[in-house]
């Protein structure tokens, strides 16, 4: 399949006007010299007839007499006079009587072309141009009263006329070439000047898209393109309005967003404390009934521990949701932090009898991130992916460069389990706080990943089968993040 060229607006333009032009100039140019053609054509015919008529008075009489003398003079003159290339007089039988040759070899013998015998048979006029010979041939019939005696015929070279005609072609070729070169220069001129404004319009529209609502395309023009650059304007500051007012809608969503997940982070974790706290009251008070026990102080203190510990671990849990910090972004390497994270879980993985793999895409671009968090949420779902395996099994973890949109490009973490699967009902609740399946979960860690990659402009898209394991998808993106949208975070 031949692939389609791609012309630009001012090209198409361009190559209209400039065919439409050579079109019009190559036929006017055709016609001239065709007009010029058949003027000199047409004076070289009158000629013909002039001279054919001036013979015609000499030929009549010795032609009724029979004067074969006299016509052999009158036919030899007419040969000398300019541009004559034969002469003949014949009767009307059409027999050559009068031969311009010196040694008159073709007399008394009968003309055997096409126009000898149109001549011989006429009683009119007749001109002929042979374009081969380069000759014009005329004949008349010589009439004397209402008898026809013989006719005429004379040739004339066009030899001369043509090579004249071929300069005066040449330098109307040549004419019409620079006439035609300084019209392309005209028509460049015209097609800028035409595209010019709609070329702005383009690069403005590109630049809005890219995120400069601030740029304007300034045109001031009393025509349509004004007209339309003036609109162009006006909705670019309309949008620039409307997302202003789209960031406050999407702050004043966050923060209730956040309300609300802290509303259920207070009732888990309210659940989730009060059970250590039952346990260590329940100790506390049998403590100075039985403090002579060494069996339940040493019970009472591992008890109280694990619960204290506990309860840090949940406080610490809800500050890293509730209270994120900033990322502090540079330009990272993420095959290399993925495969940190992997060596470091490959000792468990492997006590585990499960296999990682890893498909790593070559060559990606180095995105603004913040390297800890994302071994943060990297650690907690490949982990997880770990944890939802029993027995033999296999993780993979692939990175690649992703296109959204035809123009959004992200690094995507692909992590791939082949445990029991999410069911429908809990895909959409997994980033939830406190929600788990597992009976040790606390329940923060996919919520407080979920928080983290949405702080650095990404997302995070989850598949699964029940029975056939789960698949992650961190997409992070490729462009630096706005530090003002991250300093307006709540």
């Amino acid at each position: 399949m031949v692939p389609r060229i791609k012309l630009g607006l001012k090209l198409r333009v361009f190559l209209s006007v400039a065919l439409f032009y050579l079109a019009a100039l190559g036929t006017l140019t055709y016609l001239t010299i065709r007009s010029q053609k058949n003027l000199l054509l047409e004076q070289m015919g009158d000629r013909a007839r002039t001279a054919i008529n001036l013979m015609e008075l000499s030929v009549a009489p010795p032609l009724y007499k029979w004067d074969i003398r006299t016509l052999r003079i009158v036919v030899v003159e007419a040969k000398s006079l300019r541009g004559v290339e034969y002469a003949y007089v014949f009767n009307a039988e059409g027999r050559i009587v009068a031969d311009f040759h010196e040694m008159e070899e073709e007399l008394f013998s009968v003309f055997t072309d096409e126009f000898g015998q149109r001549a011989i048979k006429s009683d009119e006029t007749l001109v002929d141009v042979d374009h081969k010979k380069g000759i014009l041939d005329v004949s008349k019939p010589v009439i004397l009263g209402h008898e026809k005696l013989g006719g005429i015929r004379l040739g004339f070279d066009l030899k001369p006329m043509f090579d004249e005609m071929k300069q005066v072609t040449v330098k109307a070729l040549l004419i019409s070439v620079g006439i035609f070169l300084l019209g392309l220069l005209v028509i460049f001129g015209i097609a800028s000047r035409m595209t010019r404004p709609i070329e702005q319009l383009t690069v403005a529209a590109k630049r809005i898209e890219q995120g400069d609502l601030q740029y304007r395309v300034g045109l001031k023009r009393s025509d349509e393109i004004g007209s339309l650059a003036s609109a162009f304007d006006q909705m670019a500051e309309r949008i620039m309005h409307r997302e202003g007012e789209l960031k406050q809608s999407q702050d004043l969503i966050r923060r209730a967003d956040r309300l609300s997940s802290l509303g259920m982070l207070t009732a888990g974790l309210a659940h989730e404390i009060r059970n250590p706290l039952v346990a260590i009251r329940t100790f506390t008070q049998l403590l100075p009934e039985r403090y002579q026990d060494p069996e339940f102080r040493n019970s009472f203190q591992a008890v109280a521990l694990k619960e204290v510990d506990r309860i840090c671990g949940l406080v610490n849990d809800l500050l890293s949701f509730a209270r994120p910090s900033i990322p502090n972004v540079s330009a990272e390497d993420v095959n290399e932090i993925v495969e940190g994270i992997v060596r470091i879980l490959e000792t468990e993985a492997k006590e585990k009898e499960i296999q990682i793999y890893r498909r790593f895409g070559a060559h990606l671009p180095k995105i603004f991130i913040d390297k800890e968090q994302i071994k943060q949420v990297s650690m907690n779902i490949i982990l997880n992916a770990l944890q939802s395996i029993e027995g033999r099994g296999v993780v993979e973890v692939s990175t690649r460069l992703f296109t959204k949109n035809h123009s959004d490009q992200y690094i995507q973490i692909e992590i791939r389990d082949s445990g029991a699967g999410i069911p429908g009902g809990d895909l959409e609740n997994i980033f939830n706080p406190f929600f788990t399946t597992k009976k040790d979960g606390g329940g923060l860690g996919l919520s407080i990943s979920h928080q983290i990659v949405q702080e650095h402009g990404g997302y995070i898209v989850v598949e699964s089968q029940v029975g056939k394991g789960a698949t992650f998808f961190l997409n992070l993106p490729v462009r630096p993040p706005n530090q003002q949208e991250v300093k307006d975070h709540p």
